[in-house]
């Protein structure tokens, strides 16, 4: 692949420096021309930079794979390469101003028509034009020289003042069972207890977790709706990335939400949430609780048991909140499951004589994900039924009730 990808550059810088240097113009351009000329380049330039992914990504024609190209990452650690990366990206950008003023620089070059300017009037500068190509070029080439040696950067000085941290961020990078997200393309965020890494084509920073401090900064929709679940594009979260040197600067990351959980699940210290931000919760989250405030209205189960005969819930082990699956519903309630296909009615409940084994939030996530429901009528789940995983009966939300517990003597029968 890397050589196809070699090839085809190697084909479009011949033919445009072919086109370049043999091309020749002989009628004037007006404004709209000039500005649609201009638009053109611009949009290439930065198509290169932040390409469509199903696009130009798929095709190698992205500043990415140019970069690989030029680059081979087998000759480089991690770190190096990530860095050379960064470097490379910022002065492509930065060569921007280069190749507008190339255009009119060209343009007035190869005007073969006599006593005819290529621009109109008030573009129509050659001298001026060539002043501002030069000054570009040295600025460009002044900036990439500044910022190519990466050993001179703000994170460099972390690693000098913490040795090991090159070699840690390599093995967390090698490692396994790092916890791993891909942001975005060409985006990575790899995390352990202990080290935090972040790569993209614009920043690179590897430092321990004691020397940074992750806190919520905002939850938004995105711009595009997921094809697969509608109710889930609200779920992103931005997370501020604030260090403790101060000479590193701190950036934002937007964390899907159930990236996010994890994400906390993994950290010793969870994601700080300041009390005006509320994190909004996973669509199974609002289900249970909706499931929960549902049965809290249903009546209440007595149970008389032996303080050392209490069963704990049998999936999680808490021994609060249990429930009790009795019968209570007439049968008459509208009970319905929606599916793609059509209408399906719930079977008939039945008599459930398990003892209570199960709490609130587990039996609330067994029920919750028997229901065959699409996206449009998620909501309406209470209408379905399950099984009892024990004894496999038919319930409906209605014969969920919470146990009120009554502990007899030890020694009575």
């Amino acid at each position: 692949m890397t050589s196809i990808k070699r090839g085809t550059w190697f084909f479009i810088f011949v033919l445009g420096v072919f086109s370049a240097i043999t091309c020749q113009f002989t009628a004037p351009l007006t404004l709209m021309h000039v500005a649609g000329h201009i638009a053109i380049l611009t949009a290439a330039h930065f198509a290169l930079v932040f390409p469509p992914e199903e696009l130009l990504d798929g095709l190698g024609l992205t500043l990415f794979d140019l970069f690989t190209i030029i680059y081979n990452s087998r000759h480089y650690g991690f770190v190096e390469y990530a860095a050379k990366r960064v470097a490379f990206f910022h002065a492509f950008v930065a060569a921007y101003p280069c190749v507008i003023s190339l255009y009119f620089v060209h343009g007035n070059l190869f005007m073969t028509a006599v006593d005819t300017r290529r621009f109109p009037e008030p573009l129509d500068h050659p001298y001026m034009w060539f002043t501002a190509f030069v000054i570009s070029v040295i600025g460009a080439a002044l900036y990439c020289n500044r910022i190519k040696d990466y050993k001179q950067w703000p994170v460099y000085r972390y690693y000098n003042e913490h040795p090991d941290a090159l070699e840690e961020a390599q093995d967390v990078i090698s490692n396994p069972d790092t916890f791993r997200v891909k942001l975005s393309q060409r985006t990575f965020l790899f995390v352990t207890r202990s080290f935090f890494v972040y790569s993209s084509n614009w920043r690179f920073v590897a430092v321990k977790i004691a020397d940074l401090r992750l806190q919520v900064d905002n939850t938004r929709m995105p711009l595009l709706p997921n094809n697969q679940d509608e109710e889930e594009r609200i779920r992103y979260i931005f997370v501020k990335v604030r260090f403790r040197p101060e000479y590193l600067q701190s950036f934002t990351i937007t964390l899907r939400q159930d990236y996010y959980r994890m994400l906390n699940e993994v950290l010793e210290v969870p994601i700080f949430v300041p009390p005006h931000i509320n994190v909004p919760m996973t669509i199974m989250e609002e289900l249970k609780e909706d499931f929960i405030d549902r049965i809290e209205t249903n009546s209440r189960y007595l149970h008389r048991v032996k303080r050392s005969d209490l069963d704990p819930c049998f999936a999680c082990g808490t021994e609060e909140n249990i429930v009790k699956i009795e019968k209570t519903c007439t049968g008459q309630e509208p009970r319905v499951l929606f599916h793609d296909t059509g209408l399906r009615f719930t079977p008939p409940c039945e008599n459930c004589t398990c003892r209570p084994l199960w709490c609130r939030n587990c039996i609330a996530q067994i029920f919750i994900t028997k229901q065959n429901v699409d996206n449009i009528y998620r909501y309406e789940y209470f209408r379905g039924s399950a099984q009892c995983p024990t004894c496999r009966k038919n319930f409906c939300i209605r014969d969920v009730h919470c146990v009120d517990f009554e502990f007899i003597d030890e020694d009575a029968d």
